[in-house]
């Protein structure tokens, strides 16, 4: 999708670990997120993917390693510093973490609203203008997260990651619990999404259809690591024992 010679590299990890007491987690992850590019993270549960994520959006620190955003290193830096950083991001969580007592409005422009205090009246506009990219209707502003669907508040989720046009989307497994046409919507929202703002995407996900629709590039955590990376098309195609593995294990009808 992208031609990446001509790409910034916006994300740049390298030799990243992780432990918790004796358990390494992960162990030298390597990998690095080009400019409007969109990279999927694949692997099994329990594999890191989860704590990866963590790491780059400062949940969790490293133990080692060096994680950086537009060229500055997070790891160390003040928290301050770290939490400006940070605004760059923009992150969906797997069963969207919306706020149940904030109003669909509010949940849109939580992040802006707390670097910015904006008004009740321009939050709205706002978060109106958010939704209608997404093909929401306004009739929802009002509502609170349990009002809606659960395809729906995974909209939402993405509405409020994109709210203020962050450099960087993180989605982790925005398609899981879904059905495959929900899913699809999903999927065509984060494409979107990620044109419409300019932004580079990572989304960690099992589910193959979806990588195949939204990724330029591939990566496999596997044994604490990166074990493989490669375009969706090379992933299909791999004689990889741990990708052909992956997809049949997760994905059983591409082999039926």
């Amino acid at each position: 999708m992208n031609n990446n010679k001509t790409k910034k590299t916006i994300l740049d990890i390298k030799n990243l670990r992780k432990t918790f007491g004796n358990n390494v987690i992960l162990e030298n992850i390597n990998f690095n997120l080009l400019e409007g590019e969109s990279l999927a993270i694949i692997g099994a549960s329990g594999s890191g993917k989860s704590v990866l994520l963590k790491n780059i959006i400062g949940l969790l620190d490293p133990d080692t390693g060096s994680i950086k955003i537009n060229s500055t290193e997070m790891v160390n830096l003040p928290r301050k510093d770290k939490e400006n950083l940070l605004l760059q991001l923009g992150i969906t969580f797997q069963h969207g973490a919306l706020f149940d007592s904030l109003r669909i409005w509010e949940n849109i422009i939580f992040k802006i609203q707390n670097q910015q205090k904006i008004s009740k009246v321009k939050g709205r506009k706002l978060a109106l203008s958010i939704i209608e990219r997404l093909s929401l209707k306004p009739e929802i502003l009002d509502l609170f997260p349990s009002e809606i669907s659960g395809g729906m508040q995974k909209r939402v989720a993405i509405a409020r990651a994109i709210c203020g046009n962050p450099k960087i989307l993180l989605f982790d497994e925005p398609t899981s619990g879904l059905d495959p046409v929900t899913g699809s919507v999903i999927d065509k929202l984060i494409i979107s999404s990620v044109k419409t703002i300019g932004a580079s995407a990572i989304t960690i996900t099992h589910d193959m259809a979806s990588v195949s629709r939204i990724a330029d590039k591939v990566i496999l955590i596997d044994n604490k690591t990166v074990s493989w990376s490669g375009t969706p098309k090379e992933m299909m195609t791999s004689n990889n024992l741990k990708i052909k593995e992956f997809i049949k294990t997760t994905n059983p009808k591409l082999f039926a």
